[in-house]
């Protein structure tokens, strides 16, 4: 179990995302508050595929199934739950990589024409960088990630020591625009990478690997009070 007064675990992820850890860390003894800074908003129908697909993230593959996409075709993930979500979907999982520039390397030359199916917001352009391999590929926007403000009982957690989990540069942003400045004192963020963690006034670990098991274990590390400032950026 925890420290008797280990800080509370702010999640900022969206919705569904946050109560699947938020139940994981209840379980572990932490208190959570849950304030999703992004709201997924799904597009109004699916595109034409050409022959095959790639996710990279479970937001594309839930979006692809509430818009009634068809099972069966060659798929390629980012993370073990993309693709764990991919095979429920019934679509026939060809090869998973830890990042997206993993993938983008480990797609063979013979893959049939790749559709990535995509967030609107993005870092880098994973169908260019197929492309510029000689594959045929494209990209299509399947859901929309619209801000949400922080809730008030954030807010109000953020006068007092708080761990804020980051997974993304986007989340990692919009939580550095509404975190008030005389609340980071306070705050211990811990990013999945360091490009989480670059748009943050203050110094953050890292999780050991970019993948959500990293991530538990740095934020129990961090509650259990072996992670301070000063300490080496990896956890």
């Amino acid at each position: 179990m925890l420290p008797e007064g280990a800080p509370p675990v702010l999640l900022t992820r969206p919705a569904a995302a946050s109560e699947r850890l938020a139940q994981w860390l209840r379980g572990k003894g932490a208190q959570v508050i849950v304030s999703p800074l992004l709201a997924i908003r799904y597009a109004s129908h699916l595109p034409e595929v050409p022959g095959a697909l790639v996710f990279t993230s479970t937001h594309g593959v839930a979006a692809y199934r509430a818009l009634g996409g068809a099972g069966g075709l060659p798929t390629w993930c980012v993370g073990p739950r993309t693709a764990a979500s991919a095979r429920q979907a019934g679509l026939a999982v060809q090869g998973v990589a830890p990042t997206a520039a993993a993938l983008a390397k480990d797609i063979p030359d013979g893959a049939p024409a790749l559709l990535h199916l995509r967030g609107a917001v993005q870092r880098g352009d994973f169908a260019a960088d197929l492309r510029a391999r000689g594959l045929i590929a494209d990209s299509a926007v399947l859901y929309h990630q619209d801000p949400l403000p922080l809730s008030p009982a954030a807010k109000a957690a953020l006068s007092a020591p708080i761990v804020v989990p980051l997974y993304s540069p986007r989340t990692a942003t919009l939580f550095a625009q509404a975190c008030p400045p005389e609340a980071w004192p306070h705050v211990q963020a811990i990013g999945l990478s360091q490009a989480v963690v670059d748009p943050l006034p203050i110094s953050a670990p890292i999780a050991r690997r970019p993948d959500g098991s990293a991530m538990r274990d740095a934020i129990m590390v961090v509650l259990g009070g072996s992670a301070v400032e000063g300490q080496p950026r990896s956890l």
